[in-house]
């Protein structure tokens, strides 16, 4: 890429940066120390000012997102756990599965990635194994070391303390299939059910995924969901865990209409720099299950130059604090708590933003908080793709809806892009 190319000669220019090396002296340590030093600044400042873009769309026609599956309380119990047991039970023998993931406690669909293995499936699974909630993923992967899945396991492991506390989680859910043709589903949803007593109260703590709101997209842009699978066997060869500082992990994917972010990386701000420039005019709606620092920063600031905002967020203020709430409501943000009857989760990362008649999505794995933002393994996905917008945007209509409101607000913007996603077609 150009900008690994600029990278090596702006080293290379650097004082001692290549001349040392004719010298018939011996360098001093100092000497050595100084470029190398001045090197690493020069990475990571490339990094956070350029983030190089690597285009994979090979000219093709295809489009880059696919179906877009949801659960929730509307939706039959199970439905993404389900749509991935049976993905997983139907890839014939030859073909691959690329799996990344936080919680694991479905011991039925642990057994089917088992029984794909030993039928001769390539199965690739990283997994988070010390989640916040500590031991919650015990019981499955004890069953999957016993397996061994053909050496295609890789668990993170937990670092000594005090390191534990700055190491981070392996957040990202990313579910790749070969078969039928290659696609990646990505977003926000743990495969968490369980079925003993054990996992019922450990769902009852983390929320019960398999019933709250989560979000699975399919991804079909095949350099994207290359991108994505070569993702996932860089963390299996790293143990769970990818540096920040390399340039690949800084890249972002791009093909046509959709862009992938790695996470941890050098620059991190990508949807606060999104919000910073809204202003009058423009629109956002957003179901978001963590919300703190400088997301709720960069929403204020929207709101202040005249952008119209509609939150939902999760109930608990360990996720959204009180204090966020009270500042996005002053700045005249409309922002509502998710609260179930039965305590199920919303565990959405979604943002759709209409600017200047042009419509932007975001989700992924990303919680926007620090961990996510810096310590985390993540995915975050941005599209302008018009029926992904649609179909987010009439999802936080159901949301809203299931809130009571009178009047869903979302209803005029789903009947106008709605109707130019019909006109495209």
């Amino acid at each position: 890429m150009r900008v690994r190319y600029q990278m090596r000669r702006m080293l290379k220019n650097m004082p001692g940066g290549s001349s040392w090396r004719r010298s018939t002296k011996r360098p001093s340590r100092l000497w050595i120390a100084v470029p190398a030093i001045a090197g690493i600044a020069s990475v990571t400042t490339l990094a956070l000012i350029a983030q190089p873009e690597q285009e994979v769309g090979g000219g093709t026609a295809e489009p880059t997102i696919g179906q877009v599956y949801f659960g929730g309380p509307d939706k039959p119990a199970g439905v993404l756990r389900d749509l991935l047991l049976a993905k997983v039970r139907a890839t014939p023998p030859g073909q691959s599965i690329d799996w990344a993931t936080y919680y694991f406690l479905d011991s039925e669909l642990a057994q089917a990635l088992i029984d794909a293995s030993r039928r001769g499936v390539k199965v690739r699974l990283v997994v988070e194994g010390d989640p916040r909630l500590a031991g919650a993923n015990s019981g499955v992967l004890a069953m999957l070391r016993q397996a061994g899945l053909s050496n295609g396991l890789t668990i993170r492991r937990e670092l000594p303390a005090p390191l534990d506390a700055l190491s981070g989680k392996l957040h990202a859910k990313i579910y790749a299939f070969s078969w039928p043709r290659p696609v990646a589903l990505v977003g926000s949803f743990n495969p968490s059910g369980g079925v003993d007593d054990d996992s019922a109260a450990i769902v009852r703590e983390i929320g019960d995924q398999d019933r709250g709101h989560n979000v699975l997209v399919e991804i079909t842009g095949r350099g994207l969901v290359e991108a994505l699978v070569t993702h996932v066997a860089d963390l299996a060869r790293d143990g769970g865990a990818i540096s920040r500082f390399g340039m690949t992990q800084n890249r972002v994917v791009r093909d046509r209409d959709t862009q992938l972010f790695f996470y941890p990386r050098l620059h991190t701000d990508i949807v606060e720099e999104e919000l910073d420039g809204l202003g009058a005019g423009d629109r956002l709606w957003a179901a978001i299950s963590h919300l703190k620092g400088k997301a709720v920063a960069a929403l204020e600031g929207a709101a202040r130059r005249g952008a119209a905002i509609h939150l939902v967020v999760h109930d608990t203020e360990r996720r959204v604090p009180q204090d966020a709430v009270d500042r996005l409501t002053a700045q005249g943000v409309e922002i509502r708590r998710y609260r179930h009857a039965d305590g199920l989760p919303m565990h959405d990362k979604i943002f759709v933003i209409e600017r200047r008649d042009h419509w932007i999505s975001y989700f992924g794995s990303l919680n926007f908080n620090r961990n996510s933002r810096f310590l985390n393994d993540e995915v975050l996905v941005r599209s302008t793709n018009a029926p992904l917008a649609l179909a987010l945007l009439k999802r936080f209509a159901d949301i809203d809806r299931e809130l009571d409101r009178q009047q869903v607000i979302a209803e005029p913007a789903i009947r106008s892009l709605g109707g130019k996603v019909r006109a495209a077609r």
